[in-house]
């Protein structure tokens, strides 16, 4: 009895064998987060800050705007000197502008 117990053990696959590999992406998808995922909002580069006596405005994606004006969902609140603050959906953050390159001292080689 034992023997035909053992002979039997070690023909059927091994439990561990049996168990999914770690590796291996999931059988199965797993199951979706509740509710819907928000969209990515699309990024913001500040290209420019156009000035003059009386008025102020910003290049962002290649459009030019006033405060008060919308781009990609924000809309610009405050316009400074080299950013620019915008509100999109309920959160404020400031666009800044990259500091300008230097150029080579004309007393260099």
């Amino acid at each position: 009895m034992f023997r035909s117990v053992l002979v039997v053990a070690l023909l059927l696959p091994s439990p561990l064998l049996l168990a999914a590999d770690p590796t291996q992406p999931p059988r199965q998808p797993l199951p979706a987060a509740a509710g819907p995922s928000a969209p990515v909002p699309e990024p913001l580069q500040l290209q420019a800050i156009l000035r003059s006596a009386d008025s102020a405005r910003a290049v962002i994606n290649g459009q030019t705007l006033r405060v008060g004006e919308r781009v990609a969902g924000a809309r610009v609140v405050a316009i400074g000197a080299r950013s620019v603050s915008i509100e999109r959906q309920g959160k404020r953050s400031t666009l800044h502008l990259l500091p300008p390159l230097l150029s080579p001292s004309r007393n260099t080689p």
